[in-house]
């Protein structure tokens, strides 16, 4: 079973993430989000079966996640955790169709309990979820391959730092402030590593954002996309797409 785990403290998802791989009854794929925003950008190329989420986290909370998990069809079970026992929280997350409520400290043998519970129910879905719907955006790989890879651990700092701002506009200098590094250095960094530039790798994440929209959010106007990927104007997504691609935001939209 795919599990992605959301919450932003780290010594949290680590230990949920060594119980569930531990699970001898069902043998779970884990990954981890630190934010919501994370969280979006990894279902968009982790098919997961199963979203367990904090409730309380800054900018986004756990439900508003699920909401928006659920309305993109990205998952569709879901456990909700909780640093306190509240009323409200456990009767949106009902509303919501969450699986579970768990409070912290989770109890390892009843997240165990739990996660046996789900893997039964989705095994007995009269459909699986199609896993297919990232298939249009795979053809496009090619102009993100960088998006998604192993790293370094100061590089994957950065690419952690960059995938949480760049819709803001995240430049070299304020990336290099946050790592306690030079400008130089950290340019060197992607150079060396991957032979691409600090700019290139902010393009490509902004290519597969746009790409993801032009694809699966057919009303979400080519200028709205401009905006969420960090551009000004909604030229610029067309200079990006254009130049890497040879085709128009609407011709990929259009044509898949």
């Amino acid at each position: 079973m795919n599990i992605l785990i959301v919450d932003d403290e780290r010594l949290i998802l680590l230990g949920l993430k060594s119980v569930l791989e531990k699970n001898k009854d069902v043998p779970c794929i884990v990954e981890t989000a630190s934010s919501a925003e994370a969280a979006l950008h990894k279902l968009e190329v982790f098919p997961a079966d199963l979203m367990i989420t904090d409730v309380e986290m800054p900018s986004v909370n756990g439900l508003e996640l699920i909401r928006t998990v659920q309305n993109r069809k990205l998952c569709s079970h879901f456990i909700i955790l909780s640093g306190h026992d509240s009323f409200d929280y456990a009767k949106t997350a009902i509303r919501y169709g969450v699986k579970d409520y768990l409070l912290k400290p989770v109890d390892r043998d009843e997240l165990n309990r739990n996660i046996c519970t789900i893997a039964m129910s989705i095994s007995q879905e009269p459909e699986r979820r199609d896993r297919s719907r990232l298939e249009r955006l795979e053809r496009y790989r090619e102009y993100f391959l960088h998006v998604d890879l192993e790293m370094p651990y100061l590089l994957s700092q950065c690419v952690a730092y960059i995938k949480e701002n760049y819709e803001r506009g995240v430049t070299l200098s304020t990336l290099a402030e946050r790592m306690g590094r030079s400008e130089n250095y950290l340019a060197s960094l992607f150079k060396d590593e991957w032979g691409i530039t600090f700019l290139d790798f902010v393009n490509e994440l902004r290519m597969k954002r746009a790409l993801y929209f032009l694809l699966y959010e057919p009303e979400m106007p080519v200028k709205d996309i401009s905006l969420h990927i960090g551009y000004s104007t909604e030229r610029q997504l067309y200079r990006l797409i254009e130049s890497k691609t040879g085709r128009t935001p609407m011709q990929i939209r259009n044509d898949g």
